[in-house]
């Protein structure tokens, strides 16, 4: 799970826990894990005049401004949304790890009769700042609508998904040698089965209680499967004959996996479980 959709998983479900929770919570920027390396994370809307372009208009200038925003305007509560694109025919596990691929990922935030979309917009502006805060992220109102958000994949369906995935990619790791790749899927699934197992860098992404231990396992599981983006990924591998289709075969699916598991784990928080 890149840096860009572990912030939209904080943001959901931190989001989520301000509107149940409100009072005094713990700051989200500059100290949750996913805004490490970000310099500034604002929020804004466009307004198209009668005549000449649109124009940006601040909503917040911090993800906790935002939250307080979402409450003034009575918000029930946010979705994580993720939405297949295949741009040029190019299959979004491809594209990964390119800006803009791997598909269209939006936070859904739900009223009583109508639902925003927000996107996020990365960019670097210093590449030697202070501490690696190198990103500016903007979070830009990118479409409204009157139905609610599509519903996502249950907890329990896409952790079965997700399991059977990784155990069919991860004996092909290892028939194939693809060390380190090997031991990654091998932490995902020890994620999936010991709930005390933490392998992720990201251990903030949600309250205490937010989420059921599956929710919480599938977040964890996620960060050590997520191969496929930047320099030397799994996406850069190859073989001969009858295992190259096999490769695609379970890459392909396990990419699937991790994005329904990414949303059904973040969504969670949007109906926080009893248990």
């Amino acid at each position: 799970m890149n840096g860009t959709i572990a912030q939209l998983v904080a943001l959901t479900c931190h989001g989520n826990a301000f509107l149940r929770k409100r009072g005094e919570r713990p700051r989200f920027f500059p100290d949750n894990s996913t805004c490490k390396f970000c310099d500034r994370i604002n929020f804004v809307e466009l307004h198209k005049p009668f005549f000449g372009k649109a124009k940006e208009s601040p909503v917040a200038s911090t993800p906790d401004e935002w939250f307080e925003h979402l409450a003034r305007k009575s918000a029930l509560g946010l979705r994580l949304c993720h939405q297949s694109q295949n741009l040029l025919h190019v299959s979004d596990r491809m594209t990964a790890g390119l800006v803009g691929g791997g598909g269209a990922w939006s936070i859904a935030v739900r009223y009583s009769a109508s639902t925003d979309y927000w996107i996020s917009d990365w960019e670097v502006w210093n590449r030697e700042a202070p501490e690696q805060r190198i990103w500016r992220v903007k979070y830009r109102l990118a479409a409204s609508a009157s139905s609610p958000p599509r519903a996502t994949m249950s907890t329990a369906d896409a952790a079965n998904a997700l399991e059977s995935a990784l155990i069919q990619i991860h004996a092909f790791a290892q028939a194939h040698d693809c060390s380190p790749f090997t031991e990654s899927f091998g932490r995902a699934l020890d994620s999936l089965t010991d709930p005390q197992a933490q392998h992720g860098c990201h251990k903030d992404l949600c309250d205490d209680g937010m989420l059921s231990s599956m929710g919480r396992a599938m977040l964890d599981a996620v960060q050590s499967a997520s191969v496929f983006g930047g320099m030397g990924s799994w996406n850069d591998l190859g073989f001969d004959g009858d295992a190259q289709g096999k490769y695609d075969e379970v890459s392909s699916r396990l990419y699937a996996a991790l994005n329904d598991a990414i949303c059904a784990a973040a969504n969670e928080s949007d109906a926080p479980p009893t248990q």
